[in-house]
């Protein structure tokens, strides 16, 4: 899906101290050797390459050719540094082979793009453990005057640092860097390369809480602080790695407000890179040359003067005014002036005006949901709401556009709730559905869990004919998931992820073709997109406001829902994401994914009104 290429089995994760598991392959004849001590050089622009993850063709392509630029002789030689993998000593055999492997993948990534004349010649050095990055000699290769490359392999970030922060291989790979040496990673190997380290989520956290206040595990690496990415890496920017594929813009945004904070309202751009996808960083200067199968997601607090708090007893971010770019090919970021180039022309400079509201073409009380069947905060709301309508008949109506098994599961959510009035349950294509009359009821949900599945009925006269009635007629209506998006300018009939496709899904969202939009039927002027954080749907919502830039577009968590009612529409429960692309500049790259600069993103938690 989305282009991705997978790596083969063979190529497995390392077992790390975490408990990842390992495959070990032997691959003969890589050894460390003693070189010459890279000598005391002038300082030259630092190039480091991050990339999301993987260790595909393309990015390795890249570094590759990027070593071979740098190579003053006839050999481009390259060191790669295995530290993410750990050392649980009963795995230290295994990870050494593994990581050989990868030195050798690496190095006939290099030797199929050099030049004539010129080999590739890739050097394991054996860090491990902290023992290990003590032992100078073992990080001998890193001070080898002949130097081109550093490549860090992927694992853990964490380990990684124990391993290398205030060491002789940590001192060498800072000498080899500032003297021009080309230094790449992926995965964890691309999260060192910021001075200020994501080093996960907290606790039990994860995207579906990418939003929450202390989401992250971060490893600030103020002063003297071990806990850190790399000493030399990158100040202007914080590095999120699978960012796309892992659904981890929430994470970022909150990782970055809490910089905010720290750094009292000067923080670095946050820059989340996908995976089988890269940058350069050149001198910290500029991010330049993206490169693979994906994008480059910039977050910036400072450009509109982003304000920020956090609400609800569960502590959402609620922010204002953040500027979100897309890389991709063909783009340059200045990440001293924040400002985006496509082409060479400067794109992107917004003002973050104001903006109105969506409003709802609905008789009564209106609830979007973006998936509530795990929760009950929303339907006790808006149950509350159904009860205070003062309708004669007290009666609630659950309509399914998929299957029974959707209706009977949201009539026992409003069971749950306390409804002990009248429940009727109705399901697209049985029975007498199409012979409902909505003004029998003090409530109707319109509800669906599989957008494929509810196709039909939402293409059905009938069925838009009962929901407008619904809207006209009915106190109170809520929508949730599929539906939701239904009642919206547009929606999607993509199927949602299951457990073995969400990575897939989630790059491919941010292709510009993946929506395969249908219109929706405009109960609400806006794109209403649902559970974008546990469906890791942040491409379609971005993509929804690139179809149409005049509409905003509404990215509703799971468990939370927007109230449409008397003044501004108002947040239930969780977190809303309102994208605005007025004023930016969409494109398609030639890889298929959406490129942009000069979105507007505000979020919102529980209570607050949508307004900017």
């Amino acid at each position: 899906m989305g282009g991705l290429t997978k790596t083969p089995r063979a190529s497995a994760a390392p077992r790390t101290t975490r408990g990842r598991l390992l495959l070990a392959v032997a691959v003969a004849g890589l050894t460390l050797a003693s070189s010459p001590t890279l000598a005391a050089a002038p300082a030259a622009p630092t190039v480091m390459m991050p990339t999301g993850g993987g260790y595909e063709v393309e990015t390795l392509d890249a570094f590759g050719k990027a070593a071979v630029d740098r190579a003053t002789d006839a050999t481009v030689d390259l060191v790669v540094v295995p530290s993410a993998y750990g050392d649980d000593l009963p795995s230290r055999a295994e990870n050494i082979a593994l990581a050989r492997e990868r030195t050798a993948e690496i190095a006939a990534a290099c030797t199929a793009v050099v030049t004539p004349g010129k080999r590739c010649v890739g050097r394991l050095a054996i860090l491990l453990n902290r023992q290990d990055a003590l032992r100078a000699a073992n990080s001998a290769a890193l001070r080898d005057a002949s130097l081109d490359g550093i490549y860090v392999l992927g694992g853990d970030q964490g380990i990684a640092m124990k391993v290398l922060a205030n060491s002789p291989a940590e001192e060498a790979m800072a000498a080899a860097v500032r003297a021009g040496v080309v230094l790449a990673g992926t995965s964890a190997g691309a999260a060192v390369e910021s001075r200020s380290m994501i080093n996960g989520y907290r606790g039990d956290f994860g995207p579906a809480q990418g939003l929450r206040r202390g989401s992250t595990l971060m490893w600030w690496g103020d002063g003297d602080d071990p806990q850190r990415g790399l000493v030399f890496g990158s100040q202007r920017a914080i590095y999120d790695q699978h960012f796309y594929q892992r659904g981890r813009f929430g994470r970022s945004l909150s990782t970055i407000a809490a910089a905010d904070e720290r750094l009292g309202g000067k923080s670095p751009v946050g820059v989340g890179v996908d995976y089988a996808t890269g940058v350069v960083n050149y001198a910290d200067r500029q991010l330049t040359q993206v490169f693979g199968q994906s994008g480059v997601g910039i977050i910036d607090f400072e450009s509109l003067g982003a304000t920020h708090r956090w609400v609800g007893t569960e502590q959402w971010l609620s922010a204002r005014r953040v500027k979100v770019n897309l890389l991709t090919e063909n783009t340059s970021y200045d990440l001293r002036t924040r400002v985006l180039t496509r082409g060479g022309d400067v794109v992107g400079q917004v003002s973050g005006r104001s903006w109105s509201a969506p409003t709802a073409a609905a008789g009564g009380v209106l609830y979007l949901g973006g998936g509530v069947l795990g929760g009950n905060k929303v339907i006790n709301a808006f149950i509350a709401d159904a009860s205070d309508t003062g309708a004669e008949n007290s009666r609630v109506l659950v309509l399914a556009a998929d299957t029974r098994g959707t209706a009977t599961a949201y009539a026992d959510k409003v069971k749950q709730a306390g409804w002990r009035g009248h429940l009727d349950i109705a399901t697209f294509g049985r029975g007498n559905w199409a012979d409902i009359d909505p003004a029998r009821y003090a409530a109707v949900l319109l509800v669906a869990v599989s957008p494929t599945q509810s196709a039909r009925a939402f293409a059905d006269s009938r069925f838009q004919s009962l929901v407008r009635k619904s809207l006209d007629q009915t106190p109170a209506v809520f929508a949730d998931g599929p539906a939701a998006a239904y009642l919206g300018a547009r929606w999607s009939p993509q199927s949602r992820p299951n457990g073995d496709d969400y990575e897939d899904k989630a790059v491919a969202a941010f292709r510009v073709d993946e929506a395969s939009w249908r219109p929706g039927i405009g109960a609400v002027n806006a794109t209403i997109v649902p559970a974008i954080n546990t469906d890791y749907q942040w491409g379609r919502v971005f993509n929804a406001v690139a179809v149409a830039p005049g509409q905003l577009a509404l990215g509703v968590s799971a468990g939370s829902a927007v109230r449409f009612g008397a003044g501004a529409p108002r947040v239930v429960d969780g977190s809303v994401v309102v994208i605005d692309g007025r004023d930016a500049v969409t494109w398609a790259a030639a890889n298929g994914t959406l490129g942009a600069a000069g979105l507007v993103l505000d979020t919102f938690g529980p209570g607050e009104t949508l307004r900017r």
